[in-house]
């Protein structure tokens, strides 16, 4: 049995080849990266949906940047429901990994996986990675001219539009980090204020004597010194 389940093993080592993707380039790396902008666009909503002013505040009152950031923000949010719409166009889920191996894209992003039949899972390539090109050609001309001329023109679109969406998210990424940022600053000190408060309170009898307790000095010297624009949020 032993023996039998090296022999198996060894055999799906051979054919993963058979099976090849490009590592940095392939359609489940581009799903998850989809995932987490469209993830990061539900954090935003947020912050467009609670408070606006949030934003302005984030940006240094700049009512005219934070408009832009809005603009370039719903432009992100268009992208990332128009790369949906293209992961599903005909020939994309079976041809673009073999595509972009074919025409040696491994070169430049990373190199070539192959999938393990028995692991279930993907493993680089190596010396195999011409056998990976080749098989990979000998798919793609089982199709029809016209087939492959619309399977390339779907994969290309798939490969800009992913590219697209990567830089402009790149570019606003730093402002998202501010509104987070932003946002986790002011609850950490709402959080601060309302545990010196209870304290305060039962230090002082539920607040019947003056704030003369060390807490309650403590509170006292916390709302004094809070920034204007908090009492607004």
């Amino acid at each position: 049995m032993k023996d039998a389940e090296e022999t198996k093993r060894w055999k799906a080592k051979q054919l993963r080849y058979k099976k090849p993707i490009v590592k940095g380039l392939n359609l489940e790396v581009i799903r998850e990266e989809l995932w987490d902008i469209q993830e990061e666009c539900e954090n935003v909503h947020w912050y467009f949906d609670t408070d606006e002013d949030t934003l302005i505040n984030a940006l240094d009152g700049d009512e005219d940047e934070a408009y832009e950031f809005k603009m370039m923000f719903s432009d992100l949010c268009a992208e990332c429901d128009q790369m949906s719409e293209d992961l599903r166009e005909e020939w994309v889920p079976d041809c673009f990994d073999r595509f972009f191996v074919a025409i040696g894209a491994g070169e430049s992003c990373g190199g070539l996986l192959g999938y393990d039949y028995h692991e279930c899972d993907y493993f680089g390539l190596s010396y195999e990675g011409e056998w990976a090109e080749s098989e990979s050609k000998k798919v793609l001309k089982r199709m029809t001219k016209d087939e492959l001329i619309e399977a390339s023109r779907q994969c290309f679109r798939v490969y800009q539009s992913f590219i697209a969406l990567r830089h402009r998210y790149d570019c606003l990424k730093a402002a998202m980090d501010i509104l987070r940022d932003q946002n986790t600053g002011y609850l950490q000190m709402v959080k601060q204020i309302e545990e010196i408060y209870e304290k305060a309170e039962e230090e002082s009898d539920g607040f019947h004597y003056q704030l003369s307790g060390k807490k309650g000095m403590e509170l006292d010297m916390i709302l004094k010194n809070m920034p204007q624009e908090a009492w607004i949020q």
